[in-house]
């Protein structure tokens, strides 16, 4: 049996920090392949023609989208105390462990329902319960991307992007030299793997299958950039 619901509502804090998590790594990833369907269709002329019949709108479009790109990567991949990042919501799922539990899962799930459903019994003794192990070996997903989203990429988001520190083009250039769009969507595919693995695992107690997977609305970002430069023509 498949069970998928929606979160309850209360004040269980991986539950808050799941859907805040949610929106930190989805707004970024539909930012990113937005930017990168934008800049695949300027390479043809064809679109650049049409562009160009709006060329300050595209022109801050891009702006906006690269800015706000850099901006989210680099906070999310911030190691500092006191910024809500993919480590700090580790970190709240690990210190509140027994979120995951039996107990708990239970307890959210009789919530839905007045009186005990008959399938809860059976559910619960298939069910998976997530450990303290279970999440690191998802937070383990995101490590080969870490090094570089600390280090050249923090760099853009704070040299560039937050306080302009650089602003010669041949150097700003130069920075950009290092960074690529598949580098840039594997790290965000890795952390929306980790945030809908800890979903699954609170709300379904379904086991992780710690793969990194495709993030499913892809097509509909691409497909609304392309209706919005040709007019869906």
């Amino acid at each position: 049996m498949s069970l998928n619901v929606k979160p309850t509502n209360g004040n269980m804090t991986v539950g808050t920090h799941l859907e805040t998590f949610r929106g930190e790594v989805e707004t970024a990833i539909r930012v990113f392949y937005a930017y990168e369907a934008m800049r695949k269709l300027l390479s043809e002329p064809k679109y650049v023609n049409l562009a160009n019949n709006n060329a300050d709108f595209w022109i801050i479009f891009l702006s906006s989208a690269q800015t706000k790109l850099f901006i989210a990567l680099g906070r999310l991949y911030d190691d500092s105390n006191d910024a809500f990042s993919f480590q700090s919501f580790i970190k709240t799922c690990r210190e509140n462990i027994e979120e995951f539990g039996r107990e708990s899962f239970e307890k959210r799930r009789l919530n839905d329902y007045v009186t005990r459903p008959d399938w809860l019994d059976d559910y619960l003794s298939d069910a998976y319960f997530g450990k303290v192990e279970d999440i690191d070996a998802l937070a383990r997903l995101a490590r080969p991307f870490k090094k570089k989203m600390k280090g050249l990429y923090k760099e853009i988001r704070s040299k560039v992007f937050a306080h302009a520190i650089h602003t010669d083009k041949i150097n700003i250039s130069n920075l950009f030299e290092g960074t690529s769009f598949e580098e840039i969507e594997n790290a965000l595919k890795a952390l929306w793997s980790i945030y809908w693995q800890v979903w699954q695992l609170y709300n379904n107690a379904r086991q992780s299958t710690l793969e990194i997977e495709s993030y499913p609305y892809k097509d509909d970002v691409v497909n609304c950039i392309r209706t919005a430069l040709t007019g869906g023509v």
